[in-house]
Formats: structure tokens, sequence, C-alpha cells
């Protein structure tokens, strides 16, 4: 009856301790990011990327949302379309999210993990403005 006794004695306390260690260890996430940071990463979108000729002659704006991985070594992987807006826009979102340069990875408790990222890149039409040979100012 004693040895009954102890043994559940040891069996209770294995799993308070294992609960209280369970509760007590929080994951550490840090999510990845673009080299330079939020600023770096407009001045890229902005110098690259290529408003679509035929969207721009409909003078058609919108917000294209992209899904993505970064790997564990930075590299962008896995590029679709979540919220779709043409096909030309589409085309442009995901060529421009796939060509971005390695992150900076995202880590668990400082190890590099895989992650998924979600980010809407906007297209926002403005007419384009021309010289022409008598110096005048033309809108397209």
């Amino acid at each position: 009856m004693k040895r009954i006794r102890i043994v559940t004695l040891l069996s209770m306390l294995l799993m308070l301790c294992s609960n209280l260690s369970a509760q007590t260890t929080e994951d550490k996430i840090v999510q990845p990011e673009f080299p330079g940071g939020r600023k770096e990463l407009l001045k890229y979108m902005e110098k690259n990327l290529v408003y679509p000729d035929e969207m721009r002659r409909l003078r058609k704006s919108g917000e294209v949302v992209v899904e993505f991985y970064v790997e564990r070594s930075g590299v962008i992987s896995g590029v679709s379309v979540v919220k779709s807006l043409s096909k030309e826009f589409d085309d442009e979102a995901i060529r421009l999210t796939r060509y971005m340069p390695r992150w900076v990875p995202g880590t668990k408790n400082g190890v590099p993990v895989r992650y998924k990222m979600t980010m809407p890149i906007n297209f926002k039409y403005t007419a384009r403005k021309k010289k022409t040979f008598a110096n005048e100012v033309v809108e397209n």
C-alpha cells in the first residue's frame, strides 16, 4: 500500500513539473525583414514596379495581395496571389515579389525558420508626362 502511494505521488509530481515547464517556456518569434526594413522595401517597390501598359491605358488602379515564404536562408519562394486584381497586375506583383533580394530570415528562439508572409502591392495610376519636340508637356 505504501509503495502504491509513493508511485502515485511521484507520478503526480512529474505531471506537475511537466505542466510548469510547459507554461513557463515561451517561444520568441521574430518576423522576417526586408534588408534595411520597411523604408527600403518601399524604395525597392517604387524602383522596380513596372506598371502594366494595358492597365495604364485603361487608367486602372488597385491592390494585389501576394503570399510567399521567406526561407531559412532569406530566399523568397512559393509566391502566389491571394487577392487578384487582373492578370496583368497579378503577373507584375508575382514578378516583383519573386525577384526581391534575400530577406533577413525570421527566427524562433534565435534559430532561422521558414516563415509565411502576406503583402499588399498597390498599383496607383498616375499620368506619365512626356516632353515633345516643342517642349510641351503631354499626359499619357
